[in-house]
Parts: structure tokens; sequence; C-alpha cells
């Protein structure tokens, strides 16, 4: 039993050194400096180890994305003070919920490489990435919805897709319709459009005869966050 958990933890203490090792080379040179050989000399791990453990880059990266690296997700008590008690505080928590995400992206590095991979074609590193991270943000939007009934998955992908586009823009530095993205003034200009566009959506869904919202049963006092 010993034995079991001391391998349990330096497999643990191993994957961590070789995220982390991931993370650093994200940062500096994107996903193109990538590569089992980088990873191994900066994590001081052998190439067979990190085969062992992920299989490949793709499986690293998907090991990755799943840690939260990307996409972090609410825990089950944040879940129960954010979740609405009452239908106006449906938009400020979507709208609260998709900021959080992506100033996280802004201010990240290796998640803007990332973000940025994703778009990339014929390039199966990009579909992996693609896929992992699509499977998290999928999960993240399920959790946060707090709606049957509607198509919120179609709101979401408009709202998640025209936030990592802008996103992949600015660390471009490009504009898109003359607005500065490398400004915090730009951003504070879509942020405000994310919070209209999120009181539209929510009133749609307050509105519609099929939507079905699934608001908390606590009193409204313990609502603010």
């Amino acid at each position: 039993m010993e034995t079991s958990q001391f391998i349990k933890r330096d497999r643990a203490a191993t994957s961590q050194r070789v995220t982390d090792a991931l993370e650093q080379i994200l940062a500096e040179e994107g996903l193109q400096g990538v590569s089992i050989t980088a990873l191994a000399k900066r994590a001081a791990v052998s190439k067979v180890l990190i085969y062992r453990y992920f299989g490949n880059i793709e499986g690293l990266l998907a090991y990755y994305i799943s840690q939260g690296r990307m996409v972090a997700h609410p825990s089950s008590a944040f879940l129960a003070q954010f979740q609405p008690a009452h239908p106006r505080e449906l938009a400020p928590a979507w709208s609260t919920q998709a900021l959080r995400l992506f100033r996280q992206y802004r201010a990240s590095r290796p998640a803007r490489a990332i973000l940025q991979a994703t778009v990339n074609t014929n390039d199966t590193l990009a579909d992996a990435v693609n896929k992992s991270v699509d499977s998290e943000l999928s999960k993240l939007v399920e959790e946060v919805a707090f709606i049957k009934g509607d198509d919120y998955q179609a709101a979401a992908a408009i709202l998640v897709g025209g936030l990592s586009y802008l996103t992949i823009q600015a660390q471009l530095d490009r504009p898109v319709i003359g607005l500065d993205l490398r400004s915090e003034a730009g951003w504070q200009r879509i942020e405000q459009a994310v919070e209209v566009i999120c009181q539209a959506f929510a009133q749609s869904a307050i509105h519609s005869p099929t939507a079905h919202l699934q608001l908390n049963a606590r009193p409204e006092s313990a609502t603010q966050w």
C-alpha cells in the first residue's frame, strides 16, 4: 500500500513538473515551441516518462487543459451562491462568468497561445487542442447556463466565439471595427457590449414560452457577490 501511494505521489509530482514546463514554453514560445525534447529538458525528466504518462503532445495538452489551466470550473459551493435567485440576475451571472474567463485569457500568455492555436487549419495538434478546449467550455456553459428549454448553447457559441476572435486579434495587435484591442479603453467597450448582449439574451429567455429558468431558492439577500 505504501509503495502504491508513493508511486501515485511521484507520478503526480512529475506530471505537475511537466505541465509547469509546458506552461513556461507556451508563455515564451507559443505552441510551436512545444516538443517532447524541450519539455523533457525543461522539466528534467526523461522523454520516455512523458510518453508513458501522456502518450504524446496531444495527450499532454489535453491533460493540461482538463486541469483547469484554460477553463476553470466553479466549485459546487460557488455555484450555489452564483446561481440566480431572480430572473433579473440571469444576465449579470452570464456576463460575469464570460468576462471573468476572457480576463483570464487576456492576462495569460499560455492561454492566449492555446486559444490562437485553435484556429489553425490542417494541423492535427490544433485540432486536438480545439477539441479539448471546446469540451471544457461546453462543460462550463452547461454549469452556468441556469436555463433549460432554449438554445442557450447557440447564444453561448456566439458570445464565446466572438470574444475568442477578439482575444486572438488583440494578440496579433490587430484592430477590429476600429477598436484598439491592445488598450484598456477598447476592452472596456467590449465588456460593456457583452453586458448588453447578455441582457438581451436573458430577456429573450425570460419571455420565452419554452424556457425554464433554474433559479436558486435562497433568500435574495444572499445573492450579492
